[in-house]
């Protein structure tokens, strides 16, 4: 088994840090992405409207391997520019 850490931030700049064993021919992609999926379900309802929330799996050294984030964008008057520019099939 390989020593990784999670790392999640969530939308008000908290930070938590967990550690976590890979075994060895399991992708650490699938295991983050499993985690992602685990963690997008039980945080549902705190996510906020113009959040973002951030997971990274880590190597031992605590160097970035992978990160997955999950943006939520109000796209009324205020911030429809910016949800056109970041989805450019919506203008059309």
């Amino acid at each position: 088994m390989s020593r990784h850490f999670f790392r999640i931030t969530n939308c008000d700049g908290g930070t938590i840090e967990h550690p976590a064993e890979i075994l060895e021919g399991h992708s650490a992609w699938t295991e983050t992405a499993m985690v992602f999926v685990d963690l997008s379900r039980s945080c549902q309802r705190l996510l906020k409207e113009n959040a973002e929330w951030r997971l990274e799996l880590l190597g031992s050294q605590k160097e970035p391997l992978y990160r997955i984030r999950l943006i939520a964008e109000t796209c009324e008057a205020v911030a429809s520019t910016a949800c056109l520019t970041a989805d450019p099939g919506a203008a059309s």
